[in-house]
This record gives structure tokens, C-alpha cells and sequence, in this order.
């Protein structure tokens, strides 16, 4: 067995009259197994399908799992003066077992994650979760070849 220790640190002197000031940690002891890796999303990107980063029933499904997600690089779309950003999102969305997402139809979205943010979270491991780079409304458009993210998924 081995263990993940996690902390979140939210701290703040002007986002109210007070100041902002929390920690909170936690201890995973793992039963199953997890690690980091990091993929190229440009397989997925405009094929209609997005990234499989777990699959329903991976896991034992009667002990807690955790999944962490970070969009580490993107080299962004095409976007037009006085329009959104260019960098491009990545979004994390829920489906059913061995289900695949196509990129015309909405979807459960469980966060959008920009350039350089992370998402840590823990997850339903009788679901199945799907990762693609797309615009902040979760059109794909012309997103570029590189786009580089990090996930793990820890039981």
C-alpha cells in the first residue's frame, strides 16, 4: 500500500474586509495503484472523440478515487482581434461506461481547465472520464497539434 499526501492552501488580504486564510490536507492510502502521466491531446483533438483518462470499473469501485488534471502547455487557435484568448481549454467531461464523447453534442462538463491550471477532485469510479482541448464554450475549432496535459487517477 502507498500513500499520496494532498494540500490546498487558500490565502487572501483584499478579497473581502477580512483576510482570507484556509489550509486543507488529506492523506490518500491507496489500495489500487495510480501515477502521473502526460499525453498530447492532438490524437483527440477534431476526431470526435475525446481522451479516455479513466474508464468505469478501473478501479475498486468501493473505495474512494481521486483524479488530478493539469493543462500544462497549449499552443492555442486562430482568434480574432477584440475575441477570447487564444489558449484553449481543456475540458474534463463524464460519461457513462465506454461511452465516447463526441465533440457536436454537449456533454456533462466537470471542469474547464485553462492553460497552467489544475483540477483535483474526487471522482466516481463507476463513471467514465474524458478529456479534450477545446474553446471556452467547448467548440473544439482550429485548435493546434500540441497540447500537452497531465493526469493521474489514484484508488
Amino acid at each position: 500500500m502507498s500513500t499520496v499526501n494532498t494540500t490546498f492552501t487558500f490565502s487572501s488580504t483584499d478579497i473581502s474586509s477580512d483576510t482570507l486564510s484556509f489550509t486543507v490536507s488529506e492523506t490518500l492510502s491507496l489500495t489500487g495503484s495510480g501515477g502521473i502521466e502526460r499525453v498530447n491531446l492532438a490524437s483527440a483533438t477534431n476526431s470526435g472523440s475525446g481522451y479516455t483518462i479513466y474508464n468505469a470499473g478501473d478501479f475498486n469501485t468501493s473505495t474512494p478515487s481521486h483524479l488530478y488534471v493539469k493543462n500544462v502547455t497549449s499552443s492555442g487557435y486562430s482568434g480574432s482581434a477584440g475575441g477570447p484568448g487564444t489558449s484553449s481549454i481543456v475540458h474534463l467531461v463524464i460519461t457513462g461506461s465506454s461511452l465516447a464523447f463526441p465533440n457536436t453534442q454537449k456533454a456533462s462538463i466537470v471542469a474547464k481547465i485553462p492553460q497552467g491550471n489544475f483540477a483535483y477532485l474526487p471522482i466516481d469510479p463507476d463513471s467514465s472520464y474524458q478529456i479534450y482541448a477545446g474553446l471556452y464554450d467547448g467548440l473544439e475549432g482550429s485548435i493546434t497539434a500540441s497540447h500537452i496535459v497531465e493526469f493521474g487517477v489514484f484508488n
